[in-house]
């Protein structure tokens, strides 16, 4: 029989906090086919509010 210890990985993988709490962060790189800037979504989002305020009227 071997009296040498078995040698374990110490290539250990590393779990960061948060995945070790169920919080999982994603790094994907994901290109939108349509870009908006904020300006215009503020801009989109004013003008469908002041429409429904005003089919609330009708």
């Amino acid at each position: 029989m071997s009296t040498k210890p078995k040698k374990r990985s110490s290539k250990k993988k590393q779990t960061s906090p948060m995945t070790a709490a169920g919080l999982i962060s994603f790094y994907e790189d994901y290109e939108s086919k349509i870009e908006i800037s904020p300006t215009t979504l503020i801009i989109i989002s004013a003008a469908v509010a002041i429409i429904i305020i005003f089919a609330r009227f009708i």
